[in-house]
Parts: C-alpha cells; sequence; structure tokens
C-alpha cells in the first residue's frame, strides 16, 4: 500500500465526553490521532499515539489499584461466570467509520516496557443481584491470579459494531489500549510510555442501505389488532412520522423471506425495511394471547449465561434486541446464530455466539394480550403526544423512588456509609436539570402503595426506581440494609390505586424481572404444578402466580394512568457493588444496570434528546461502546435484557 498523501476527518467520540461525570476524563493533550486515505481511495488508515504519565500505585485494603492519567475507563468484570478479574486503566477510542465499513488490519508499535514491583494483588470486580434476596459475589479469579500469563494478554484490543448514530448508519470501531498489563504470580507490572496504533480499513464501494424511499416508523403486529391500531397510523403520518403497519399474517405469506421460524422471518423483514425505506423505528405489538400459553408476537429467548452462573438458574430470558440488531459492522446479517445450530444467543464454557448487539433500528414492544390493551395504550400514546405534556407544570416533577440496596458484606470501609439505591436517585437528579424532584426514599419513609402513588399521583415527566424486583413486585431496604430490613414494596396490585390521569411518566426501573413478560396465569400453573404439585398453589402461586401481566407491563398498559413507557430487565438485574476501582463513584452508578439507567436520563436531561427510542437505543450503543471490549457476559446480558415497553418514536412531552 501506498504511503498516504490526503487527510480527511472522521468523527471520534472518546467516551468520557459521553459520560464525563461517571468516568475518567483524558488528557487529549497527550494524545494525537489522524486518519488518512491512499492515493488509491481504496483503502483508509487510523492512526492513534499516545503518550502515559507514570502509574499510580494506591492501597486499597488489602489490594492495589492502579491509575493512569490518559485513560477514560477502568475494566472492571466481575460475576460467577466471570469471577472478580483484575481492575485495570484503558483508554478507549470511539471512531464512526461508513456502514458497513471493514478492518484489513491493525498492528502496534511500543516503547520498551517497564517493570514496577507490587506489594499484594491489583483489587478484583465485584457485583450483586437485583433480586429480592441480595447475594454479593465477590470472588477471585484464581485462573489469572495465578498464572503466569499477563493480563489482559494484548496492548490493544478492539471490536467492531453496526448500528444507529442519532439516526445515521454507521459502523463502529472501538479501539482499547492498555499502558499497563499484570503479571500477578510475579506481582508486577508492566507500563509502557508511548505506542503508535496503525489500523488499516476498507470502506464500501457502494452505499450498504440505498432505500427506494423512506420510512420512519414500521408497526408489525398480529392481524386482529391491525384495525385498533390504525388511529395510531394516522396519527402518526399526520404529525410527520412516515408510518407503514404490516399484519405477522403478511409477513408468513412472503414465499420469498428468508428465515428458519417466525422469529428470524420478522427479522429479515425487518431488513428488508432497512433496505427499502430506511426505517429508523419498530415498535412490536402482542405477546402471550390472554393468559394462555399461546403467543401472538412470538418472542427470542438469549441463553449468554448458563445455569448456576447467577443467583439461581436463569437458562434464558427474552432479548427483543435480537429484532434490532440486523447487521453486523460489515453490513453483513446478524444471526445471533454463528455456527448454524439452531441455538440462538448462546455463551457458555465451550461457545460463545457472535454477535454484534448494535442496534440497527430503535425498538419497543408493546406487549399486548388483547384488543382492551390495545386500545389503552393507543388512546394514551395519541392523548399524550398531542397534549403538549411539556408544558404542563407536572411534566418537571422527577419522581424517585429507591433505598438501600445492598447489605454491607465489607464492600465499603467500615467508616463509610453508602445508600446505593438513593445514591443512584441523587445521580439522576444531577443529569436532570431543571426537574423537581419527589423523593419517595426509604431514610425517610416507608416505600408502599400510599408513598409511591401519592409522588405518582401528582404527575411526573420521569419516573425512577432503583432497588430490588420480580415479575410482580419492586422492593428495597430501609437503611441499613439487612436481608430482614425490607421495605412494605410496590406491586401490581397498588397500581390499581393509581390516579394520575394523562400525567404519564417515562420510567426506568432498575431490579430484577420487572420486565418479564412471559408470564400468564395458564403458564404458571402447569409449569409450578409439574415442579411441585399441589404444594405450588398454597405457596408461589398465592405470591406471583396469579398476576396476569408482569410488573412493567402492567404500569404501562393500565388505562387512564401508570406510565407512557417503561424500560425495564426481562431478567436478574445487576448492579455493581462497592468501589472497586477506587475513583470515589460507587460501582452501583458506574456499571451495570446503574450506568444504563443514568445514561438514558442524561440524555434527555443534558442532551436534550426527546425521542424515547433514540434515547434508548443511544444508551445500549454507548453501553457496548464502553463496555464490550471488556469482554463479560454481564455486559451482553446487561443490553439484551434492557426491555423497552413502549412507542419508540414517542415524542417525549409530546408535539409543539
Amino acid at each position: 500500500m501506498k504511503k498516504i498523501i490526503i487527510f480527511s476527518i472522521i468523527c471520534l467520540l472518546l467516551l468520557s465526553s459521553n459520560l464525563s461525570a461517571f468516568g475518567m476524563q483524558i488528557d487529549t493533550n497527550r494524545s494525537k490521532l489522524q486518519v488518512k486515505t491512499n492515493i488509491n481511495y481504496d483503502e483508509k488508515e487510523i492512526e492513534i499515539e499516545l503518550s502515559f504519565s507514570d502509574p499510580e500505585i494506591i492501597p486499597y485494603g488489602n489490594y492495589s489499584v492502579v491509575r493512569v492519567e490518559e485513560t477514560n475507563h477502568n475494566k472492571i468484570v466481575m460475576f460467577d461466570y466471570d469471577p472478580g478479574k483484575p481492575v485495570l486503566p484503558v483508554n478507549i477510542s470511539v471512531f464512526k467509520l461508513e456502514f458497513g465499513s471493514k478492518i484489513i488490519d491493525v498492528d502496534f508499535e511500543y516503547s520498551n516496557p517497564e517493570i514496577i514491583n507490587l506489594t499484594g494483588f491489583i483489587t478484583f470486580g465485584k457485583a450483586a443481584i437485583d433480586g429480592i434476596e441480595y447475594k454479593p459475589l465477590k470472588e477471585m479469579d484464581m485462573s489469572v491470579y495465578k498464572s503466569s500469563e499477563p493480563y489482559p494478554l494484548n496492548w490493544v484490543s478492539y471490536n467492531t459494531g453496526g448500528g444507529l448514530s442519532y439516526g445515521e448508519r454507521t459502523t463502529y470501531f472501538v479501539v482499547r489500549i492498555y499502558p499497563v498489563r499484570y503479571f500477578p504470580m510475579d506481582e508486577q507490572l508492566q507500563f509502557i510510555r508511548n505506542i503508535h496504533v496503525h489500523i488499516i480499513y476498507e470502506e464500501p464501494t457502494e452505499p450498504i442501505i440505498q432505500p427506494q424511499f423512506n420510512v420512519d416508523l414500521l408497526i408489525l403486529s398480529p392481524s386482529k389488532y391491525v384495525k385498533y391500531l390504525n388511529p395510531l397510523v394516522t396519527h402518526k403520518n399526520e404529525n410527520g412520522i412516515e408510518t407503514k403497519l404490516f399484519s405477522l399474517e403478511e409477513i408468513n405469506s412472503l414465499m420469498k423471506l428468508d428465515g428458519r421460524d417466525q422469529q428470524e422471518k420478522i427479522k429479515y423483514f425487518i431488513k428488508q425495511a432497512i433496505e427499502k425505506w430506511d426505517i429508523k423505528y419498530v415498535l412490536l405489538i402482542g405477546g402471550i394471547n390472554g393468559q394462555t400459553s399461546n403467543w401472538t408476537f412470538p418472542i427470542r429467548y438469549s441463553q449468554v449465561v448458563p445455569p448456576a452462573e447467577q443467583e439461581y438458574p436463569e437458562p434464558k430470558f427474552i432479548s427483543d434486541l435480537y429484532f434490532a440488531d440486523i447487521f453486523n459492522g460489515e453490513g453483513k446479517f446478524s444471526s445471533w446464530d454463528s455456527n448454524g445450530d439452531n441455538q440462538f444467543s448462546v455463551w457458555n464454557a465451550t461457545f460463545i455466539e457472535e454477535m454484534d448487539l448494535y442496534p440497527d433500528v430503535y425498538l419497543g414492544r408493546l406487549p399486548c394480550r388483547n384488543t382492551y390493551e390495545v386500545k389503552a395504550v393507543v388512546n394514551k400514546i395519541v392523548n399524550y403526544e398531542t397534549g403538549l405534556v411539556a408544558d404542563k407544570t407536572w411534566f418537571k416533577n422527577l419522581v424517585l423512588v429507591a433505598g438501600d440496596s445492598y447489605v454491607n458484606t465489607g464492600q465499603w470501609p467500615d467508616d463509610v456509609v453508602v445508600n446505593e439505591g438513593e445514591l443512584a436517585g441523587e445521580s439522576a437528579v444531577d443529569v436532570m436539570p431543571g426537574f423537581n424532584p419527589l423523593r419517595v426514599y426509604a431514610t425517610k419513609d416507608d416505600i408502599n402503595r400510599e408513598t409511591v402513588n401519592a409522588a405518582i399521583d401528582k404527575g411526573a415527566g420521569f419516573a425512577y426506581f432503583c432497588g430490588h424486583g420480580s415479575t410482580a413486585s419492586w422492593n428495597t431496604h430501609f437503611e441499613p440494609a439487612t436481608n430482614e430490613n425490607w421495605c412494605t414494596g410496590y406491586n401490581v396490585v397498588d397500581m390499581i390505586s393509581l390516579k394520575n390521569s394523562e400525567k404519564l411518566p417515562v420510567t426506568v426501573v432498575g431490579g430484577c424481572h420487572n420486565g418479564q413478560f412471559d408470564r400468564s396465569i395458564l403458564m404458571n400453573l402447569k409449569e409450578g404444578l409439574a415442579k411441585n404439585g399441589l404444594k405450588y398453589i398454597w405457596g408461589r402461586f398465592l405470591w406471583d402466580g396469579w398476576i396476569p401481566n408482569c410488573w412493567a407491563w402492567w404500569l404501562t398498559s393500565k388505562s387512564n394512568g401508570g406510565a407512557i413507557a417503561t424500560i425495564s430487565n426481562t431478567g436478574l438485574g445487576t448492579h455493581g457493588d462497592g468501589d472497586q476501582d477506587y475513583n470515589g463513584v460507587a460501582d452501583y452508578i458506574e456499571i451495570l444496570d446503574g450506568w444504563l439507567e443514568l445514561r438514558f436520563l442524561e440524555l434527555y436531561g443534558k442532551e436534550h434528546q426527546n425521542i424515547l427510542g433514540l434515547n434508548y437505543g443511544e444508551t445500549l450503543t454507548n453501553y457496548l461502546n464502553r463496555f464490550l471490549g471488556d469482554e463479560a457476559v454481564m455486559d451482553t446480558k446487561m443490553v439484551q435484557q434492557w426491555e423497552l415497553f413502549g412507542d419508540p418514536s414517542l415524542n417525549i412531552g409530546g408535539y409543539d
């Protein structure tokens, strides 16, 4: 390849600018980044030059923490399947290339590594489950700490992904540079002062997407709901959102459509819609048919967390990200079944599926079980968007429901008291300037039907629950948190008493299973009786087996009140615990669910992005850019199980 003679500009995002409040700032004066094209225009180059200051080794309990000024992320990998790996600083750069670009080569040169002797081990990552029964996970990964191999193995790593960036299709190229590598058996670090990275990539010869004309929103639904959705289609078109509605029966009748099952046929149909119409938003309508075990709109389960690797076995969980992740970084179909064995989204000890994960459409689901729910949510969306709710005083309210999430098991020094849930709530206040916080905190009062409904009934633009959950309930602890010191909690029956009418919040929920919408009374009975016999009727069934809808969908589908949209986990939620990188920021808000929840709020509060699905999709993309390169199974699970119950094209606050 000939030497570079032409310079061009490429969009570079330093991840610290995405969420600088929760990360370390990079000293850009010490780095150089260039993009060049060669004379033949067939290949392009990126060159990165970085210089690093001396590492700072800080005692942290019985361990040490490593800091390097010119980094913007700390690699924290935890959980049973990724047990406590060393926490190390990383420099991350994110490039946005033309969609479909292909990485040809990545090589690098670096200064002679310097040896830094340590006394003891580097600190390791820890996390905890957001289920009703608290269980900290804090085992050191002895396969790393007893190894003679360096951690990480390479100074440089990268990943690519194809997706949307604020509505524009792009190929993300994320480069991670480690200024230090850890040799645990030798109790040493190797440190490099300078590094030069040279990347060669190739752009597609023609655009991957060449639409015939543009459509903004694609609605997919079983045919029995179509006539009840027509008012929504009319409303969207009248407000400049070009909308098309297709039934699943129409999709199934397309003989030329690829796909081995209905889920994959739907995914290929979305792919065709992108290629023909460049759609940006997809709304799925339907879920379980009433309280049966049949589906009106299918789901895809992910299997990225093997059984017995969490608080309790969870061999699979719902992931609608499957329908949004259409292409990989090179513009090829992202099947989530890279070995063709008809097992989707697998991650276990012997095989890891190749999955892009970056959303190519901003997708949400309204898992309506009957026509009553369809009519209810359509009316809510139309009335909300035409009601100019952003001009209402109540819209500037921010409901915060939280308490002391985790039992202190030594993650913090004895003289430090951290109320994780309320810390997250106050962090939400910081990223939502101009909003009036309505605090329902366990340090002030019990969290129950009366206290939560009193706050929501006042009306709010947003509501944020941060604690623990199940399909039927949400709860947290009084302070100090113990396994017995629970609040009353807020369950689905309590929502019946809500009287907030059309003063509807966009709700974000931190907790386990609040969005698990694959439950019905009949399914619960079948599974419970098969497993536990008649004991199930007098046990678990009386607790949550009789619940007809999951917590998040009950709140969203409620007529005359509730929420306009809800984001919650379909599986076991997870927050960080302690401060494993010792940077003064609790891991509870710096990684995993906490990062997702606060980034979503920040996109509206500070960046003024007012389209629901764009905020949701960009949150997922930002998370992937920051954490996917950590190569942790839980980061894949985080984005897969974070479900949007709502219209992705919703204009938050309504139309002017």
